[in-house]
């Protein structure tokens, strides 16, 4: 999930949060090519937990600041990320760390998060910046 260009929505503050999230899978990715993806999951897990809270936070302040109108939508989007990561999350705890695990995590992160990015925060970036 290396930052590329076509990720920036033209809002620095969020481009520089996005940045950090695509560094923390990548780290995940990187891990697990070196088969060490187990010891990694479960601080990529906690620092996705973390960080996305604070930068959900960011960014629908912004969006409330704006007057964006599809701020609850939104909302519902970051907090069903969110719920999907504490599900994961659990998950590991419960019945411990697997390959298949590690690559549920990677796969859904990686394509939520670009999804995501690519489609709604774009669609914000271009109200707040009209």
């Amino acid at each position: 999930m290396t930052w590329k260009d076509d990720l920036a929505i033209g809002v620095s503050g969020i481009d520089s949060q996005h940045k950090e999230l695509c560094d923390a899978i990548d780290n995940l990715l990187d891990a697990c090519k070196q088969g060490k993806g187990r010891n990694e999951i479960v601080s990529t897990m906690n620092f996705l937990f973390d960080y996305t809270q604070k930068h959900f936070k960011d960014e629908e302040e912004l969006q409330r600041k704006s007057g964006y109108p599809k701020c609850a939508a939104h909302k519902q989007l970051h907090d069903g990320f969110v719920a999907r990561l504490l599900e994961m999350r659990d998950d590991i705890v419960k019945n411990g760390i697997t390959i298949a695990t590690v690559g549920q995590v990677n796969t859904f992160v990686t394509n939520w998060l670009i999804n995501h990015i690519k489609r709604v925060d774009k669609e914000i970036a271009e109200y707040i910046n009209k």
